[in-house]
């Protein structure tokens, strides 16, 4: 049978490689990737800011067109947040590989398999949910053609696509030159997000996993079969195992602590950036019901945001949830056998009891990504909401 973890690798690989971000391309291809990835979103975010220079609109017309300005900037920044970062791409890889080596055909191998196994499935959904989404927009930015066909009329239907690009040509003559940017241009941003934030869910369930192989040593080390040891090797045995449970315990912290270094500096200006995206879906999304004259605006509105909102939950329950395993190794070492043990295996468990405190995911040095702290990203979001209703 297949290591999960081998599959999920391979499909990141396959991932990362057609965007160009797998860190052991050949550097040719690799250039050659980068430059049509940087040109196809810089056009992108271009010809959504020359309708400013063409047309005027009101202020629901800016709202509309700076909720898609967000998110292509939200795209761009995840998008080099791995560019610029490959050496740290390859050492979280080769750190990966290196805990399943360490572990061998161990019975530990099977928390991987389980917590991996969450990850690979959510990932391949995640790919399927792409395809047919993107087959969706198309189909439905192609409703005039489509509708010409089945329900011809005496003229034809009015060309438009949903996002505003001004491409300096006729929209209605050169319908699929602007389809194909948008489609494009979403196709990209949205396979950009799937595949690193697939990535990062992989890399907390590693790290979720080897605190639970932690946690689990811990509980092993004191039990009623090791206390029946002969007393030299009952403390070998003991010690032997705590050695390796800090030993795990500071190799993952460190990688973690390390990861969030090598990536604060565009997560951070990121989750700024996604705030002002939310609010400005909410204001538009309010002021489509509150008209109520488009009702396809309303769906789309409410399925960005919610789109939005399952990927901040995402991230935050993650974290969280890497917390939670973080102090599950404290929770272990009270809950063990340890005061029957031998006096020194006694003291080295009263050390990590009072030593080993909860690992936070934190950007920036201010933001802590947890439940409350989605909720705290909420609160912003509908406080922005609140000053640009007012503005207006």
């Amino acid at each position: 049978m297949v290591f999960v973890g081998a599959r999920c690798l391979k499909l990141h690989r396959t991932m990362l490689m057609s965007v160009g971000l797998w860190p052991y391309q050949k550097p040719f291809i690799w250039r050659i990737q980068s430059v049509f990835f940087f040109s196809m979103y810089c056009c992108n975010l271009l010809f959504q800011f020359t309708p400013f220079l063409t047309t005027t609109c009101d202020m629901d017309c800016i709202l509309k067109r700076f909720s898609y300005i967000c998110i292509t900037l939200v795209y761009i920044m995840n998008y080099y947040s791995f560019y610029f970062n490959s050496e740290a791409v390859k050492q979280m890889l080769e750190h990966i590989q290196l805990d399943w080596k360490m572990y061998g055909n161990s019975g530990t191998m099977k928390i991987f398999e389980e917590y991996l196994f969450e990850s690979y499935i959510f990932a391949v959904t995640l790919c399927i949910s792409l395809f047919l989404g993107v087959s969706g927009i198309t189909t439905f930015e192609c409703r005039s053609i489509i509708l010409d066909v089945i329900i011809p009329m005496n003229e034809s239907r009015p060309r438009k696509i949903e996002m505003d690009l001004e491409l300096f040509i006729n929209e209605e003559q050169y319908f699929f030159v602007y389809l194909v940017q948008q489609v494009v241009g979403v196709a990209l941003g949205i396979w950009s997000m799937i595949m690193t934030g697939t990535v990062i869910i992989t890399v907390a369930k590693h790290s979720c996993a080897t605190y639970k192989i932690v946690s689990y040593l811990i509980q092993n080390t004191v039990t009623v079969y090791t206390l029946q040891l002969p007393v030299v090797q009952r403390i070998q045995h003991m010690q032997r195992n705590i050695c390796f449970s800090v030993y795990i315990h500071r190799r993952t912290m460190e990688f973690s602590q390390n990861l969030l270094l090598s990536f604060d500096m565009w997560y951070f200006p990121l989750l700024l950036v996604g705030v002002v995206s939310l609010s400005c879906i909410l204001f538009r999304l309010y002021n489509a019901i509150m008209q109520f004259n488009d009702v396809f605006d309303i769906l789309l509105s409410s399925g960005i945001l919610f789109c939005y909102l399952l990927y901040m939950l995402m991230a935050n329950f993650l974290a969280q949830s890497y917390t939670e395993h973080s102090l599950g190794i404290l929770e272990s070492a009270y809950d063990t056998l340890w005061y029957v043990a031998p006096l020194p295996i006694q003291k080295l468990f009263l050390i990590m009891q009072k030593s080993i405190r909860a690992h936070k995911v934190v950007l920036g040095g201010l933001f802590v990504l947890s439940i409350e702290g989605f909720s705290t990203l909420m609160t912003s979001a509908i406080s922005y909401f609140t000053v640009m209703h007012a503005m207006r």
